[in-house]
């Protein structure tokens, strides 16, 4: 008998979660108050200090002695006591109405249910812009991975088209493979083919009027890129991924940008070595000069003018006079 009222609970629960009523939504914000006022387990009955089984003549008098208790007059300037009082008042209002009181019992002996049926939770909690916007990007990324899903199923019978298409041009209707191999050049259509194929172009759009090269041997069909010839079949379509729908891709697009941008080049033209000289004054100090430039015109900063035969310019000493100055002091 317990267990069949149990189930019949649970029944209730599960068939009227999208249909409470708006006093079973004003149970449910009175009793998440209540527990969180009170603390965990509190009820209107013992908020009112009695019991589940308590009369209506009963209940007004436990009402009375705990408005009085709790009336502003007595607790002035307390706010938690204010809300305490209203909070009472609507309490013994539910109580005293047979039809929410019966109501009340049902979630007392039941339990609160944790989903309270559409427009609940959103009554309580109002998304903001931040929320409303990262729902959205979740959402079209969900929207983005199911059409990559679609296409990845229209790409692997676009494929099987090809093949079908290529055995036919190779070895008749019958599609009977022959000896050898057969060589074959598909001109496409005069529509641009904006979804591409797996294995065709490396996957990219085709143009109008292209020609794609293909090699028939046996039941295999291969295409012909840069000299290469590369198998065309049905694992050329990779199953997605969630990295592969915009907002993680755009994110990778922009930190390869960045690391490109803020790598430092490996042929920097105000790239330096040092070298040791000797001065006149028999000491040795280490000079900062730039290193050599690499291509055509290697060596032509170090050099003498140009043309002609070249003559190797000697780094200038720290403190060393040109020789304007030489001729100044003279």
């Amino acid at each position: 008998m317990k267990l069949s009222s149990l189930l019949a609970g649970a029944l209730l629960l599960a068939t009227g979660a999208v249909a409470w009523t708006n006093e079973d939504h004003e149970i449910f914000d009175i009793v998440s108050a209540l527990e969180k006022a009170e603390g965990k387990g509190a009820t209107f009955y013992s908020f009112l200090n009695v019991t589940k089984s308590v009369a209506e003549k009963e209940l007004s008098k436990a009402y009375r002695k705990r408005s009085l208790e709790l009336h502003p007059d007595k607790n002035p300037n307390d706010s938690v006591v204010a809300d305490r009082f209203a909070r009472l008042g609507t309490i013994a209002a539910i109580l005293r109405d047979a039809e929410k009181r019966k109501r009340y019992d049902f979630f007392y002996d039941n339990g609160v249910p944790k989903w309270r049926g559409t427009g609940y939770y959103y009554s309580r909690w109002r998304p903001g812009f931040g929320s409303v916007v990262a729902g959205l990007i979740v959402f079209s990324c969900f929207i983005h991975y199911f059409f990559l899903v679609m296409t990845y199923f229209v790409s692997k019978a676009r494929i099987r088209q090809f093949q079908d298409q290529a055995l036919v041009m190779a070895w008749g209707e019958t599609k009977k493979p022959l000896a050898g191999r057969k060589r074959l050049r598909v001109k496409t259509g005069d529509q641009e083919d904006p979804l591409g194929v797996p294995g065709i172009n490396k996957g990219k759009p085709t143009g109008p009027g292209s020609v794609i090269e293909m090699v028939v041997e046996g039941e295999k069909v291969y295409i012909v890129e840069d000299g290469e010839e590369l198998l065309f079949h049905e694992g050329n379509a990779v199953w997605p991924s969630v990295k592969d729908t915009w907002v993680p891709r755009t994110i990778k697009n922009r930190a390869e940008i960045y690391r490109n941008l803020t790598s430092p080049s490996s042929a920097s033209d105000d790239e330096t070595t040092t070298e040791v000289i000797t001065t006149k004054d028999g000491k040795k100090e280490t000079i900062v000069v730039p290193k050599k430039p690499k291509g055509p015109m290697k060596g032509v900063e170090l050099q003498g003018k140009v043309g002609g035969r070249r003559r190797a310019v000697k780094p200038r000493a720290p403190g060393a006079k040109t020789k304007e100055e030489e001729k100044k002091d003279k």
